[in-house]
């Protein structure tokens, strides 16, 4: 055994110092990557929040909660791309709903960048071609702007890498979506004269706009957003283009319980990638190099020459120089 101990680390340090490329550029393309299979439900809540109760037509004061939900699609998902489904529902305290919006896309499973395939829609309408990142930044995100896809407005929108904030005790970079006062697309159902202050009686037809400055705390390693803050303002104008009601006046912010369940899932990843990025190809390549370096040493010192040497008596070797 001690014969072919040499040549045992050899081939140890060798396997370890090819696995460290390995490491580096397969395994940690196939391990860190989004789920093909996702469910999930997540809560805003806006506690002093101003809106049209549309069973009053009255504006009132109270809390409003943003209910989302996302499914995974397993099976029409592939090593590189995840298609899940999305549902937003707003309502009050009472359940009562306000807003609805659902829509199914695929995403890059790395980049979290929307890829337009696998029958995707938005509200039922499958000609709306979404774009942007989809529920997640790419890992390793960088200190800089990204395309997003606004649901309410069903347009591009872009958030600007804002500056870095310590959620808990984790690093977050935060962007900011900064949208100007924007048409709502879709049908609004007529309002009562008296209530946007016009004279006369009946019903008048409006128009729905909103403002809407969006903050996502992400953390930077996983890609994962870790919470956000909605501040929206939408207001009711007619024909003229005359701002008449503000229909919704609130600021919805990540529940706690599920802020700590999204720093676990980056945490999960963040452990994940220092072990392959990290402690893996460190650890192996000055595994595989000390055991090169043993294999040379040993190989030296059972070489002919050193055995001859082993072998010849002290005064025999002084003899016969």
């Amino acid at each position: 055994m001690r014969k072919h101990l040499p040549l045992l680390l050899a081939a140890v340090g060798a396997f370890l110092i090819t696995l460290v490329p390995l490491l580096r550029l397969h395994v940690y393309d196939q391990v860190l990557k989004a789920p093909l299979e996702q469910q999930s439900v997540t809560r805003s809540t806006a506690e002093s929040a101003t809106y049209l109760d549309p069973s009053t037509m009255k504006i009132v004061a109270g809390p409003l909660v943003l209910t989302r939900w996302l499914i995974g699609d397993v099976l029409a998902g592939t090593a590189e791309r995840a298609v899940w489904g999305e549902s937003v529902s707003l309502t009050t305290a009472e359940d009562q709903r306000l807003d609805y919006h659902e829509r199914r896309l695929a995403f890059d499973r790395r980049s979290g960048a929307i890829v337009n395939c696998c029958g995707e829609y938005l509200d039922e309408d499958t000609r709306v071609k979404q774009t942007g990142q989809a529920f997640r930044w790419p890992f390793q995100a960088e200190r800089r702007d990204y395309p997003l896809f606004d649901l309410r407005l069903r347009r591009p929108v872009s958030a600007t890498f804002d500056g870095v904030e310590m959620v808990g005790e984790v690093e977050t970079y935060r962007y900011v979506q900064r949208t100007p006062r924007q048409l709502v697309p879709g049908h609004e159902a007529p309002l009562p004269r008296s209530l946007l202050g016009l004279k006369g009686k009946g019903y008048v037809g409006v128009a729905r706009y909103a403002e809407i400055r969006r903050t996502f705390w992400v953390e930077p390693v996983s890609g994962q957003p870790i919470r956000t803050e909605d501040q929206v303002t939408e207001t009711l104008s007619t024909a003229d283009g005359s701002a008449r009601l503000t229909g919704l006046n609130a600021v919805f912010r990540t529940s706690a319980g599920d802020v700590l369940t999204a720093l676990d899932t980056a945490a999960f990843y963040r452990r994940w990638i220092l072990l392959v990025d990290t402690v893996a190809p460190v650890g192996g390549g000055l595994v595989g190099g000390g055991c090169v370096v043993a294999a040379i040493w040993l190989a030296r010192r059972r070489s002919p020459a050193a055995q001859d040497q082993e072998q010849v008596p002290g005064d025999q070797l002084a003899e016969a120089r």
